[in-house]
């Protein structure tokens, strides 16, 4: 018998249970320590980004960044409040913070004036209109499009003030695609032309064939993309490409979608027509922006597929007119390049209520997208599409379509997504969120006068406006 057996043998029965109840205790996990609330909103009536109806009376906790609990009068709540901010909603409206699924900040002149512009002039507007959209009620943007990324880790680091973005990159084109921005005369670099500046400074990305794409496609996510935008047909920014042109083979577009899923996430293309949204579809693109010149058997197919279609009604509807100065000239004094814009925007305008009413009648996943790009004017009208979009939805539709449509549209980024669960007031969500005076439900369109309506604006959890 060894040492170790006859001490065991030694040792009074008392000790050894004592001995095993200590090693177990030193086992046993410690009980979690409460959360510590930092802000807790009171008496609010609470939009949570999906139900039709507010949830009456309800405390918001916050601990952090995030929600972490969502209670009715009376609930028991074990959490540390010990130096809690609290903020009386005072029975107003509380709304998850705004999200804009398409808009182009970095893209703040008109695209010759971005060719011959210093980048840091750009980005220094871009950090002002970035502001402008926080304060606006917007917490969260999807760029389609532009060299954001900088501006973006600026805003994460905290230097600057705006929302967090979820960048694109540079919009992936064909040559005489809708991102080809070289003027008639430049050569194309392949055949010994130079790098187009708009192309140098990351606006856009020409790439012609399946390798070239790969390639293209795989530079954006290295840079930090956390989703991919393609240009699949003809625009009206852009001066070479009728709007009825379809652009990227099959076997592109496929390219795409394989590098994106390889990252876990998705490719959403630029397209208008039937044929060019289908031939997107069908290689696997997760998501339309546009689309006003769609058909129904299309529509039909989007629904079946559970594709999202990210529209916008202010821009090329009636109100977005006033905007565009080629819209008002009259056609003797435009240049051909301008009336051929213009025409180009006529056609697709004509298609808005068409595709609006096909969405709706096929349930198809919606997006709130804006498409706000080119000057500070432009802009200034972000908020307008509440009220456009009017015409064939309800505000709770509407605002749904901006806080949790969006936010489920944001998930598909995947791993890509760093920041977390977004357009919805429930525990675990990021603490984005907006007091508002008036019901939002009722009349969506009280959130186009921010600066009166919004009485509080917080994002992450940090106040950045507060009125009450």
């Amino acid at each position: 018998m060894n040492r170790t057996a006859v001490g065991w043998q030694c040792m009074l029965p008392g000790a050894v249970a004592a001995l095993l109840a200590l090693v177990a205790g030193s086992t046993a996990a410690e009980p979690a320590a409460p959360p510590h609330i930092d802000l807790i909103i009171q008496h609010a009536r609470v939009f949570d980004g999906h139900a039709p109806q507010l949830l009456e009376d309800r405390e918001i906790r916050i601990g952090g960044n995030k929600i972490l609990a969502v209670n009715a009068p009376g609930t028991p709540d074990a959490s540390d409040t010990a130096g809690a901010r609290v903020i009386d909603a005072g029975g107003r409206v509380v709304t998850p913070g705004l999200i804009d699924a398409h808009t182009h900040p970095m893209i703040n002149l008109a695209i010759p004036a971005l060719k011959d512009a210093d980048p840091n002039y750009v980005t220094a507007r871009a950090t002002v209109e970035l502001h402008k959209m926080l304060m606006r009620g917007f917490t969260t943007i999807r760029d389609t499009g532009g060299p954001v990324f900088g501006v973006k880790q600026a805003i994460d680091e905290g230097l600057i003030d705006g929302p967090r973005i979820f960048p694109s990159g540079a919009i992936i084109s064909q040559t005489s695609g809708h991102a080809d921005y070289r003027g008639r005369n430049t050569a194309p670099r392949r055949w010994g032309g130079e790098i187009e500046p708009t192309e140098k400074f990351g606006y856009g990305l020409i790439a012609d064939g399946p390798d070239e794409v790969l390639t293209a496609v795989r530079e954006q996510l290295r840079l930090g993309a956390t989703q991919i935008k393609l240009a699949a047909g003809g625009g009206i920014s852009s001066n070479y490409d009728p709007i009825d042109s379809v652009q990227f083979l099959d076997a592109e577009l496929r390219a795409a979608v394989a590098a994106a899923a390889d990252w876990g996430t998705y490719v959403t293309v630029h397209a208008y027509t039937a044929t060019a949204i289908r031939r997107s579809i069908e290689a696997g693109v997760r998501c339309i922006e546009h689309g006003h010149l769609i058909d129904e058997p299309t529509m039909q197919l989007i629904a079946a597929r559970g594709v999202w279609l990210s529209p916008q009604a202010f821009v090329f509807g009636a109100g977005g007119a006033s905007l565009f100065s080629t819209r008002a000239t009259s056609a003797a004094s435009l240049t051909a390049a301008q009336l051929a814009q213009r025409q180009k925007s006529q056609l697709v305008s004509a298609g808005l209520d068409q595709m609006m009413r096909l969405a709706k009648k096929y349930r198809v996943k919606i997006a709130f997208g804006t498409d706000m790009f080119g000057s500070p004017l432009v802009f200034d009208a972000q908020l307008r599409e509440f009220g456009a979009r009017l015409q064939w939805f309800s505000s709770a539709e509407v605002l749904r379509q901006a806080t949790g449509n969006n936010g489920d549209l944001l998930g598909m980024s995947g791993p890509r997504n760093t920041y977390g669960k977004l357009g919805v007031i429930e525990p675990g969500a990021l603490a984005d969120l907006l007091i508002v005076d008036g019901n939002p439900l009722e009349d969506v369109r009280v959130l186009e006068n921010s600066e009166k309506n919004l009485r509080a604006i917080i994002k992450d959890g940090k106040v950045y406006k507060l009125t009450l």
